[in-house]
């Protein structure tokens, strides 16, 4: 079921909303914690905290969604979603905000993101062009650096990542629950997207904020990722994946030194040893585009 709900996410994320066909997809819910939940669907994974003091919701999916996935909320508690933390601005994440907010929830965000959110967007990478938010799906509370939450006896803090996946992510740091909900910083089942040209992203920017996250984290550490299921082994698989960062972009900077083009690097595969991990069935991100991905970031 899960590799079924995979699948949908990630065909759906690659096409525009107009052409897409939710009439299938159903929202899984998986609870990780006494107060925690990761619903899958399409688009990004969202996290569901059930705190004392109302829901706090990290990312909302497409608005075609938004009423399963209100209704799977419903399921696991009869509180209203008292914020919506959004973990950056594509619509896979975000495309449910106007629905939550007309409800009542609060939308919170890194100031870049009502920024992005407000604006056309063109990602020639993707070859993805993207249209301003209503007003309605912007957020009201938004943050520079980091911004803290309180429920009963639950902390957790949102901390910005510049320029990393794009230039509007945060992760969210459960820091009772020890769980780390890292957005698109973390996928797993596939290389990550990192939108380079337009989007205001960078490997090195990834790097730097995985390595921000497990400094927070202990052996213990439930990580979810933006897209895939959750990792098992949390925090080795994080480690492993930044093992797998670090040793492309080195490879990619010592071929870009050497003189070798975008597809001189893409043919020598700098990835081959970590295909197996990071292609899984439904990847969306593949080897050859991953390669590209880093040369372009390491080029700038």
């Amino acid at each position: 079921m899960i590799k079924q709900i995979i699948f949908i996410f990630l065909l759906g994320f690659s096409l525009p909303l107009y052409a897409q066909d939710f009439s299938g997809v159903q929202i899984e819910s998986v609870r990780i914690d006494d107060n925690f939940y990761v619903l899958y669907g399409s688009g990004g994974n969202i996290g569901v905290f059930t705190g004392e003091d109302g829901l706090i919701m990290i990312d909302t999916q497409y608005a075609p969604l938004s009423g399963r996935i209100a209704d799977a909320i419903a399921r696991i508690s009869g509180d209203n979603i008292k914020f919506v933390i959004n973990t950056h601005w594509h619509g896979d994440h975000t495309g449910g905000n106007e629905n939550f907010n007309a409800d009542g929830a609060v939308i919170v965000a890194h100031e870049y993101v009502k920024r992005r959110m407000s604006m056309e967007v063109f990602l020639p990478l993707y070859n993805s062009r993207v249209m301003p938010s209503p007003i309605g799906a912007l957020p009201t509370v938004t943050f520079m650096e980091n911004i803290s939450f309180h429920s009963g006896n639950e902390s957790l803090k949102v901390i910005h990542a510049p320029n990393a996946h794009t230039d509007t992510d945060a992760f969210v740091h459960f820091e009772q629950a020890n769980i780390i909900h890292m957005g698109d910083l973390l996928w797993t089942g596939s290389y990550p997207r990192i939108d380079v040209q337009h989007g205001g992203g960078s490997v090195q920017g990834v790097i730097s904020a995985v390595e921000q996250a497990l400094a927070l984290a202990d052996g213990d550490t439930q990580f979810i990722s933006g897209h895939g299921v959750i990792p098992e082994k949390g925090t080795a698989y994080v480690e492993s994946y930044l093992a797998m960062l670090h040793a492309v972009s080195n490879r990619v900077a010592g071929m870009i030194e050497q003189g070798m083009s975008q597809q001189q690097i893409i043919a020598a595969r700098p990835t081959a040893e970590f295909d197996a991990e990071f292609l899984g069935d439904n990847a969306y991100i593949d080897a050859d585009m991953f390669s590209r991905i880093v040369y372009i970031s390491l080029s700038k």
